[in-house]
């Protein structure tokens, strides 16, 4: 049982990491290139990764001193706590306040996605602690949801990516826009389409041409069969 937790966390943990590196790799490139802008979209991408993988890069460096399952619990604990008392940041820098919204929504998310792991632990020493008639199979924790689960919005937005002919344009510094020749997608619900690993964009191609976008597989596992 332990174990299969501790593979769990540890490929969940890989995951936020990798999507972090990426988003600040790509970052970095758009940053490198003086005939392209730095876009907002980039920086907000390498800022919302790097706060969802915060938590994660908290319990490997917990746990490479102790055992990761009871480091594990108690980071829930500590971060619930922090949660709880935390306050909104009133800093006259927008981007401070945003960086402070992020940081606690990298750590609602770890709750929420760990939520179910708690629940396997407590249902195991349950039945380690009621006596029984004869040797039983150990309860196996219930599996990891890759991701969540689309939105109507954000369903029908994946239909239409893979349909084709989708592109990320920028024009100056005005705002990022998503051209669809099948229909609208508007900017905030293909942020979260790709925050969730659901497209891919071409980023070697120019905002001014258009940065072509596909579905990954992960996309493609949430669309109609």
């Amino acid at each position: 049982m332990q174990d299969k937790i501790i593979e769990t966390l540890t490929n969940l943990a890989d995951t936020r990491i990798k999507a972090e590196g990426k988003a600040r790799q790509d970052l970095a490139e758009e940053a490198a290139d003086m005939t392209r802008a730095i876009t907002s979209y980039s920086l907000r991408k390498a800022m919302e990764t790097s706060a969802d993988a915060m938590p994660w890069r908290i319990l490997l460096e917990d746990q490479e001193d102790g055992e990761m399952i009871g480091e594990f619990l108690k980071l829930r604990k500590r971060l619930t706590a922090q949660l709880i008392d935390s306050t909104f940041s009133t800093s006259s820098c927008m981007i401070v306040n945003e960086q402070d919204r992020m940081k606690w929504n990298g750590i609602r998310r770890f709750l929420q996605d760990t939520g179910y792991l708690v629940s396997a632990l407590e249902a195991a020493e349950r039945a380690a602690e009621e006596p029984a008639p004869a040797p039983a199979p150990e309860p196996e924790p219930a599996k990891p949801v890759p991701g969540h689960r689309p939105t109507t919005t954000q369903r029908k937005a994946l239909e239409l990516i893979a349909k084709g002919g989708v592109r990320r344009t920028q024009f100056g510094k005005g705002p990022v826009r998503i051209g669809s020749d099948n229909g609208r997608i508007y900017a905030d619900t293909f942020a979260v389409l790709d925050r969730e690993g659901w497209v891919s964009v071409d980023t070697s191609k120019s905002f001014f041409h258009g940065q072509p976008v596909e579905l990954t597989e992960a996309g493609q596992a949430h669309l109609p069969a």
